[in-house]
């Protein structure tokens, strides 16, 4: 509960089970962990305070399949019955290997991607270049 608090800056009640029950808090600590991994996430409004079960229900299936695609074992994941059901053991594991999985997320992923990137670049730089040197060089010898 303190890590989800400080994790998403937001205060929870008491009652963690009743409060993760429609999927919100968790499609919003996923998207935390990396962002846009859940594109639609179903909010109450001041109109409508309480979600149906029909969107409720999406927004679990949503955070599970974003947990999913971020490699967590189907060993970790808790099933879409127990978040429903507040079973806070089994949502508490998936929550915590979500948790260590952003921990371990290492900033030197954005440095090998602007290695590549560099890479990349240098690569069409050096084609350009023989392909000019090639052409100037046919010109000069014909």
């Amino acid at each position: 509960n303190t890590q989800l608090r400080l994790r998403l800056k937001i205060c929870l009640p008491e009652d963690l089970g009743s409060a993760l029950m429609d999927g919100v808090v968790l499609c919003h600590l996923v998207n935390h962990v990396r962002p846009r991994s859940v594109g639609s996430i179903h909010v109450p409004s001041p109109a409508v305070p309480k979600l149906s079960m029909a969107k409720c229900r999406r927004n679990v299936e949503n955070f599970l399949d974003a947990c999913r695609k971020l490699g967590i074992p189907e060993a970790d994941l808790c099933s879409p019955y127990d978040i429903l059901q507040s079973d806070i053991r089994h949502i508490r594991k998936t929550v915590d290997t979500l948790l260590a999985l952003g921990e371990k997320t290492p900033q030197s992923t954005s440095t090998f991607r602007s290695w590549d990137l560099i890479g990349f670049c240098l690569f069409h730089i050096l084609f350009i270049v023989l392909m000019y040197i090639t052409y100037h060089w046919n010109v000069l010898t014909a």
